[in-house]
């Protein structure tokens, strides 16, 4: 493996690792990666012997998703920053750094990685409805706001609904009871079998009785 990735993963390598990737492809015959070519050969699956850059990056992403998932923090982090500068548009980095960072419950720097990701022009719905999650649950709720408004002029009603939905709760959180009732209402309006919003409403009701 050479190149840019080629030394980025060499430098985050852990022996073994690399086993768990199912489906990646392989690298040159100095095993520098301490694969087990005996272990792949009994799955019948062919060896490569050299990587693409494509292939180099995404094999690093795998690698870096997997050290997240292991909770191996670090080795998560040094590898994301760097796939962010080698490809700053690749929303899938944002995405896991912001799963690292809340699961470390570095909320704050989870909200950003969110926010650098809704620049993005392949940013989803998803993308968007996590954003606000993490900025409600550190109270800043005009971000989240400002998210579940701009759903009100989706196509979609279902979107619709989540947004008007949200907005409830947001309220809520913030003691605006007279607004999040309002909320709900109309949300029921628009779907009146939402159990969301009536979960909310009933919520909202037992709060003020």
């Amino acid at each position: 493996m050479t190149g840019f990735m080629g030394k980025l993963i060499r430098a985050t390598w852990l022996p073994g690792l690399v086993i768990a990737l199912a489906g990646c492809s392989q690298t040159s015959q100095k095993e520098p990666l301490g694969i087990d070519y005996a272990k792949f050969a009994q799955q019948n699956e062919p060896l490569n012997t050299e990587l693409n850059d494509a292939q180099e990056y995404e094999f690093a992403l795998d690698l870096a998703k997997l050290s997240v998932e292991r909770k191996h923090y670090s080795r998560a982090e040094g590898l994301l920053q760097k796939l962010r500068k080698a490809n700053g548009q690749d929303i899938r980095v944002y995405r896991l750094l912001a799963q690292m960072y809340e699961a470390q419950s570095k909320l704050p720097t989870a909200l950003v990685a969110w926010q650098e990701a809704n620049k993005l022009p392949s940013k989803t719905v998803d993308d968007e409805s996590e954003w606000a999650r993490l900025a409600l649950m550190q109270d800043q709720y005009a971000v989240a706001e400002a998210i579940y408004q701009a759903w009100l002029s989706s196509n979609e009603v279902s979107r619709q609904v989540s947004g008007l939905n949200n907005l409830g709760f947001s309220a809520l959180l913030q003691k605006q009871y007279p607004t999040a009732k309002e909320y709900f209402g109309k949300a029921l309006q628009k779907d009146p079998l939402n159990s969301k919003a009536r979960s909310n409403l009933q919520l909202l009701n037992s709060i003020t009785e």
